[in-house]
């Protein structure tokens, strides 16, 4: 009798450049609607800087409300599924985009909060200053503050990012696009789509944030008041999107 085995499903593998590149042919083939993607994600940027207090205004709850349902639209055009502005499609992509939310926070919390324990444990002496340097960094990014947090620790903090990325960024954008599209969402089979690439996915997000990062520097080193640092983020933010609709491709319509 021949012998069972189990049967799985090959892992595939990812090229990070080619994703890369194929996002740049992207748009250089659909050019005059990327170039207007980005003029108005700028000006749209540009608008947020100008409300009053940022984030803690209550616009700015309307501004994220408008800036997520065009990005939905966006995907929906990307993929030509009409219409782009699909309200059953919009409000479906909530599910998946909450629960990242929700991750991605107590993620977050867990990296603030965890290396309390040594204090808590009564290595005050020895723990505080480190730690009180280690908080003070995230509050620095937090608020933008660039001069709060030396070029070298601000690396550290996106290469820390880079490395949380693949379970906490790129499988749920995965599993946000796919509810845009009206199919299954769920993290799990973004997760298994994506499995074997965990270090091919941190090395495309540490190339995404390592131009981030250097924007963020040159701003601050030459004093211009975030012009630069908003005005490549919102370039980067829409090649960003390019770039997961075509790791999008890959993982689900390629394979």
């Amino acid at each position: 009798m021949p012998k069972m085995t189990l049967k799985t499903d090959k892992v595939i593998r990812l090229d990070p450049l080619k994703v890369l590149m194929n996002a740049v042919m992207y748009i250089k083939s659909n050019w005059l609607f990327c170039l207007s993607v980005f003029v108005a994600n700028w000006a749209y940027i540009v608008l947020f800087k100008m409300i009053p207090g940022g984030i803690s205004n209550p616009l700015s709850i309307v501004w994220l409300v408008v800036f997520y349902v065009c990005w939905c639209a966006f995907y929906r055009y990307y993929y030509q599924l009409k219409p782009y502005f699909f309200i059953k499609a919009i409000t479906g992509s909530l599910t998946p985009s909450t629960k990242a939310a929700v991750l991605l926070f107590l993620s977050m919390a867990l990296i603030v909060y965890l290396p309390m324990i040594p204090l808590l444990l009564g290595y005050n002496d020895v723990y505080l200053d480190l730690y009180e340097r280690y908080v003070q960094i995230f509050e620095s990014l937090a608020k933008a503050d660039k001069g709060g947090a030396v070029s070298f620790e601000i690396f550290i903090c996106y290469a820390i990012v880079a490395l949380l990325a693949p379970p906490l960024i790129c499988r749920p954008y995965m599993a946000w696009i796919a509810s845009l599209q009206r199919q299954n969402a769920s993290f799990k089979q973004a997760g298994n789509k994506m499995r074997g690439n965990y270090w091919a996915l941190v090395l495309l997000c540490v190339m995404l944030l390592f131009a981030e990062a250097l924007a963020t520097q040159i701003d601050s080193i030459y004093q211009l008041q975030d012009w630069l640092d908003y005005s490549l983020k919102a370039i980067l933010f829409v090649y960003m999107n390019i770039v997961f609709a075509k790791l999008y491709d890959f993982f689900y319509v390629q394979h």
